[in-house]
């Protein structure tokens, strides 16, 4: 874990030119770095109510504003931390914890400094900080599902606890600080796949139960698919032979030696915010809850999920989920009345110091609700002005409230809007917002701002109760497989290379897939039944039980869809080369085959089809033979996000589903066991696997990587090597290197020009890396940071 003290180092977002180097992934690189980063606790209040802190995440830095009158907060500093900022917690009115997803570290700031002092490296995507114990961090480490603890005067290491559950990000603090909790985002809800020749026929299929909806009596017979199931289900226990302990939040007792203390389960499918009472200590967490065991997308057409706070009693152990939406008749589309109250996505809790009620972010309907602890909802209030009633849409400037911070005794509310980056400042006792201000410069293109609101915004669907990123959460993926076909559809036709293929409405179980990456990878869907991303409009009168957007709307949407990266590949070396063994094999040598080895019976290899070096791994060909249906070859770029699925006798299974269209295959080599790979060896197939494993994202793994440099280090051997690593990254365009801190103590920003070697700082004078070094060997503190090509600057404050 090493500690970067001293590291500071804005990033300015400017327009990109468009770039294409020899290892990008992508064809071209968009307008802007749009990583859509996870905001999990961004805004907080300083212990004495005196301050706010916020992130503004799009310019990868702190605000922090005085609250000396808590009614109009005034902006005291905007300081650069690392790329991707998405919780906040404050130690002191001076020292500020910021947790930065994309960069995969957490930055110390000191705000009468105006700078970063220190930076902790954490792997991987950390995604919040709370501080409990003994002077200790706690951190929740999201792709590596563990908790970090650090000593947090000291910044070492105590020890790291590894979780048994998906994604952990928000975290909460028992009121005697003896207790961690810790939310698992992506927990699921204990639904598996039986595969396809162990699953009984589809409905429509002579023999097989009757289709509700009744079969189109002019579709042929259903393809062969599988069958989601609840993995405990008696029914199945001779197929479905692996556990999964649906582990929803994590226990973790602090003291010197910090330990797992167990699990609760039965809270959610997707748990994005949690807060402790301050008076009965239990524990109240914000979460959807997925309906992915009702098979169909007429019967699930506007109610796919639903909206809860679900209750734990800590003394007990009892589990208990509150509907947020319980007086909505979900027979009713469209349905204006559920519009105007409906409750969706909710995001983040506060508690009142009574602990009679708590504030809940209702994300995906711009309402932020006061609820009992009964889960009872007391009232709401609007944070969108929008005109008429709360039941219209406005998705082109739609708030997003993604979190929320409570000075009581001002009687004051503060609502972290995370699409406008703007915050609300509600006066409780009226219940009204008084104001509204920006977070900070915000340095997102229009035509991004104006089309995210259409992932996000419930109050496109028919009754408020959810959005597309009900299940594309932060714009990628919920986990779980969903069996949207209709029994009542027609035959879809797609034409590929003058052949007229047919696929069958119902397609059975897809898993969810990522909103990342799609730049260039039409035709869409795990059939690629739609051309375009302007082709999924028709799912908001479908599935979303809407009305279908219009086609400005809908292209301003698929520019945003568009826009989004992939975070870099964490199996991959700094410089974008591979490892030498992962996951039992070798992806070097896994490279090669890849590329080379041809498939029994065929002359083609793997990158014919999975277009690799660079490329997405996808030649976006619809396959006709060899599955039960038309299958469009995938991308491999997220594989590496999938292998929580095991299917090993008897052992334990975090997730439900897999690597496959359904979920089925549980290891990359499970894909190869096919006669095609038939002249593989065992070896071969497992260096594939690795390989798999570390391929490419579009997004080099130098992207967000920072070292901060001192008197105490420069010459370290370590350092000097980080150092030149990043130098030849910017010169390969994987990169621009920026850094910032002292020369001449006084603060600057620098950015480096691969041309002549050369960092131009913001007075425009030029430094060598030896000029650079000589001034930190003298007493400076300069810190080196990769950002996205084309988004450096040597501005020194944003």
């Amino acid at each position: 874990m090493p500690s970067e003290r001293g590291r500071t180092h804005p990033v300015m977002f400017v327009f990109l030119a468009m770039v294409s180097t020899h290892l990008a992934a992508q064809a071209q690189t968009p307008a802007f770095a749009n990583f859509e980063p996870s905001q999990t606790n961004p805004v907080r209040l300083s212990a004495d109510g005196t301050r706010l802190f916020v992130v503004n995440t799009p310019n990868a830095s702190l605000s922090v504003f005085d609250l000396t009158q808590p009614a109009h907060p005034r902006l005291l500093a905007e300081i650069p931390v690392g790329l991707g900022p998405v919780s906040v917690n404050p130690r002191s009115n001076d020292e500020a914890w910021v947790v930065n997803q994309v960069s995969n570290s957490v930055s110390v700031v000191s705000v009468s400094q105006g700078i970063v002092t220190d930076t902790m490296s954490i792997s991987t995507e950390p995604m919040d900080v709370a501080f409990a114990g003994t002077n200790q961090a706690y951190i929740s480490s999201s792709r590596g599902n563990a908790i970090v603890v650090l000593n947090a005067t000291t910044h070492s290491p105590v020890s790291t606890i590894s979780l048994f559950g998906s994604s952990p990000r928000a975290l909460a603090v028992s009121p005697d600080n003896k207790t961690v909790y810790a939310a698992f985002a992506l927990s699921g809800n204990a639904t598996t796949i039986v595969p396809v020749k162990k699953s009984p026929p589809q409905c429509g299929t002579a023999g097989s139960p009757r289709c509700i909806p009744a079969i189109n009596p002019l579709l042929p017979p259903p393809p062969e698919v599988g069958l989601i199931v609840a993995a405990m289900d008696p029914n199945w226990k001779s197929v479905i032979r692996y556990n999964m302990p649906d582990n929803d939040v994590a226990v973790i007792k602090t003291g010197a030696s910090p330990s797992l203390a167990g699990y609760y389960s039965g809270v959610g499918t997707v748990n994005l915010g949690m807060a402790v009472s301050p008076v009965t200590g239990d524990l109240f967490v914000a979460n959807t809850d997925a309906r992915n065991l009702t098979f169909f997308e007429p019967n699930l057409r506007g109610h796919w999920v639903d909206n809860r706070i679900t209750r734990v009693q800590v003394a007990t152990g009892k589990v208990t989920p509150f509907d947020l939406n319980p007086r909505i008749n979900y027979g009713i589309l469209p349905n204006p009345g559920a519009l105007a109250t409906a409750l969706a996505q909710p995001t983040n809790v506060v508690f009142d110091p009574s602990g009679s009620f708590m504030y809940v972010a209702a994300f995906g309907t711009d309402r932020v609700a006061r609820v009992d602890t009964a889960g009872n909802v007391l009232s709401f209030i609007e944070v969108s002005p929008v005109s008429g009633s709360g039941s219209s849409a406005d998705p082109k400037n739609k708030r997003g409230p993604r979190g929320l911070a409570l000075n009581a005794n001002a009687r004051t509310l503060y609502s972290l809007n995370s699409i406008s980056n703007t915050i609300s400042v509600i006066d409780t006792p009226t219940q009204s917002v008084i104001s509204e201000i920006p977070v900070g410069i915000d340095p997102t293109p229009m035509d991004i701002k104006a089309g995210r609101g259409f992932l996000y915004d419930a109050k496109l669907s028919g009754n408020g109760t959810g959005s597309c990123a009900s299940c594309h959460v932060d714009g990628d993926m919920d986990h779980l497989a969903w069996n949207l076909g209709n029994p009542a559809g027609n035959m879809v036709t797609v034409t590929q290379n003058s052949q007229t293929i047919q696929l069958h409405p119902m397609k059975g179980p897809m898993t969810t897939q990522t909103l990342r990456g799609l730049l260039g990878l039409s035709p869409f869907h795990w059939r690629g039944d739609k051309p375009n991303l302007q082709a999924f409009n028709s799912s908001f009168s479908s599935l979303l039980g809407g009305t279908v957007l219009s086609s400005a709307d809908i292209d301003l949407y698929a520019n945003f869809i568009n826009s989004i990266l992939f975070l870099p590949n964490p199996n991959q070396k700094l410089d974008r080369t591979l490892p030498s063994f992962l996951a039992g094999g070798n992806p070097v040598t896994g490279q090669l085959n890849f590329m080379t080895l041809k498939l029994t019976g065929a002359g083609n290899s793997c990158n014919d089809c999975h277009t690799s070096n660079p490329g997405p791994g996808s030649n976006g060909v619809i396959v006709t033979t060899g599955f039960p249906q038309p299958l469009k070859t995938p991308q491999l770029r997220n594989m590496y996000q999938k292998i929580l699925f095991s299917s090993k006798i008897g052992g334990d299974s975090i997730d439900g589903f897999g690597l496959s269209h359904d979920g089925d295959a549980s290891q990359v080599a499970g894909f190869l066991e096919g006669l095609p790979f038939k002249s593989y060896s065992s070896q071969q197939k497992t260096d594939i696997g690795a390989y798999v494993l570390s391929f490419d994202t579009g997004t080099a793994p130098a992207v967000g990587y920072a070292r901060t440099m001192s008197s105490v280090n420069v010459a370290d051997s370590g350092v000097q090597s980080d150092w030149a690593t990043l130098q030849s990254q910017a010169a390969a365009g994987n990169i621009d290197l920026i850094g910032r801190g002292t020369i001449g103590h006084r603060v600057h920003g620098l950015l480096y020009q691969p041309s002549n070697a050369m960092y131009v700082a913001d007075t425009g004078a030029q430094y060598s890396k030896a000029q650079l070094q000589t001034f930190i060997q003298a007493g400076d503190t300069l810190s080196f940071m990769g950002v996205y090509p084309g988004t450096g600057s040597p501005t020194s404050q944003p």
